[in-house]
């Protein structure tokens, strides 16, 4: 399966159960490589999934799709990809790991 439908399929059971993303705000750009760029979208309790980078991230995550992968399904902790080199982050820290508690209530 492509990554772009797993993260919309995560996106949709979001959106169908939004208590835990209820008060996040933010804009979470994750580039895959060559030009495969995608970004989540959280606001106003809904999370949207657009292609490309349209809007300021607040946290840009740099991985491989078996890296998201991984994380998504939680064999992956962000911190020991991040201290192993398999996800480079730029942004705000503490943006990213609210992403982290929020991917364990969907997963």
């Amino acid at each position: 399966m492509v990554i772009r439908e797993e993260i919309g399929k995560l996106v949709d059971r979001m959106n169908g159960s939004p208590d835990p993303i209820r008060n996040l705000q933010a804009v979470y750009q994750f580039d895959f490589g060559e030009g495969n760029t995608l970004q989540v979208r959280f606001k106003g309790g809904k999370a949207e999934l657009v292609d490309g980078a349209p809007y300021p991230p607040d946290c840009k995550l740099i991985l491989t799709e078996d890296t998201m992968r991984r994380l998504m399904t939680r064999r992956l902790n962000a911190a020991a990809a991040y201290m192993e080199g398999k996800l480079k982050m730029e942004g705000k820290m503490t943006v990213a790991f609210r992403l982290q508690e929020v991917l364990k209530s969907y997963v």
